[in-house]
């Protein structure tokens, strides 16, 4: 089985995983950024900014306060 990672949307994800390029597909910063991204994915709707500087701080900020969707 081959997940793939690095840059993927939701259009390029389903096309990877449909053409078979790939089995699936793995979120890793966007998650982070969007704690409710499989609902961005199913409303097309933008996706909050990645804050950079926040990564392996150690910290609650970056992790956790990202928000989600309203209704």
């Amino acid at each position: 089985n081959l997940i793939r990672n690095n840059g993927y949307g939701y259009s390029a994800a389903m096309a990877a995983v449909e053409s078979g390029a790939a089995d699936a597909i793995a979120f890793g910063r966007l998650l982070i950024a969007n704690p409710d991204l499989v609902e961005r994915f199913r409303r097309g709707t933008p996706f909050n900014p990645i804050d950079f500087a926040t990564f392996y701080t150690g910290e609650e900020k970056g992790y956790t306060d990202y928000p989600f969707l309203a209704g």
